[in-house]
């Protein structure tokens, strides 16, 4: 039963009432599969180690933020499991999936699974896309768009044909599974991705491998995405999200959707700067041209 232990990595960053909700929810729900739950606090300013005095299996590592992928790594680093759960602060656990996804993947040959998320009021939250290229990204923005406008319509024909284990291009980190080996094999999270497009990044290399990815719909995790970000660094992590996507595009995509990518962020965030004179659409107008600040 040992080698089917699963490592639940978080990562912590000011979110310290989240994460508390979040680690309640998995030692009330999770009983039918061994596991062990690693926290890296990225903000060690805040005090979360009562949680090791109140949760058995619970072990918090003490980091300076050097980004998101770095802090996963480190966790995967001190996690002792053969599975390995990434699971965003921002989530809670609302039924005991584990046995399943055990008995889903034990036996097939994968690079990562994205379990399903749902929003607040228990809907369907859309949680894998298509590959980043520069045409599939405008249509992920148009299905996000569907989603975010609650087309029920768009919304159910999209949750009916992913009822069962599925093949998908890429799937969040919000809550992604893989065997630690696989994770190993492929270097783990490439920490050049301070914030953002790590988890595509990971799908991306895992298909260049062979190796697919699924999406498991067996999971009840509510995900409260984008209430999680404070207002206080909001500029800060829209800067990460494109230098991310810049840097993503360099590493996976041709040249063609390089230079479209850089025409696009450069057209509208030169109108954005003329028009609002917000520092942060400066920045990234800078960045388009590879300025960085």
């Amino acid at each position: 039963m040992q080698n089917d232990l699963i490592s639940i990595i978080i990562i912590n960053y000011r979110q310290k009432n989240l994460l508390h909700d979040c680690v309640k929810s998995i030692y009330g729900e999770f009983q039918s599969n061994p596991y062990e739950v690693i926290v890296i606090n990225n903000s060690p300013e805040e005090n979360i180690y009562f949680l090791q005095d109140e949760y058995k299996n619970l072990k918090i590592i003490k980091n300076e933020n050097q980004g998101f992928a770095q802090a996963n790594n480190l966790g995967v680093g001190h996690s002792k499991g053969n599975y390995l759960l990434f699971l965003n602060c921002d989530t809670l656990i609302k039924n005991d999936f584990l046995k399943d996804l055990i008995s889903n993947f034990k036996e097939k040959e994968f690079g990562a699974a994205g379990l399903r998320l749902q929003n607040p009021d228990g809907s369907f939250q859309l949680s894998f896309w298509k590959e980043n290229t520069f045409f599939n990204e405008i249509s992920n923005k148009k299905a996000e768009k569907l989603f975010k406008e609650k087309n029920t319509n768009y919304i159910n024909q999209i949750s009916d044909s992913h009822n069962s284990v599925t093949p998908v291009e890429w799937v969040s980190g919000a809550a992604l599974f893989i065997r630690k080996n696989i994770f190993y094999e492929i270097g783990g999270f490439n920490e050049k991705y301070f914030l953002f497009y790590e988890d595509a990044d990971l799908c991306k290399r895992l298909k260049d491998k062979n190796l697919s990815i699924y999406f498991f719909p067996y999971s009840e995790i509510i995900h409260f995405k984008g209430e999680n970000v404070n207002r206080e660094f909001t500029d800060s992590t829209y800067y990460f999200s494109k230098e991310s996507q810049i840097l993503y595009y360099s590493l996976h995509n041709n040249l063609l959707n390089r230079f479209l990518l850089r025409i696009y962020l450069f057209s509208k965030f030169l109108v954005l700067s003329l028009i609002t004179f917000k520092k942060i659409n400066l920045k990234i107008l800078k960045l388009s041209l590879g300025i960085k600040k």
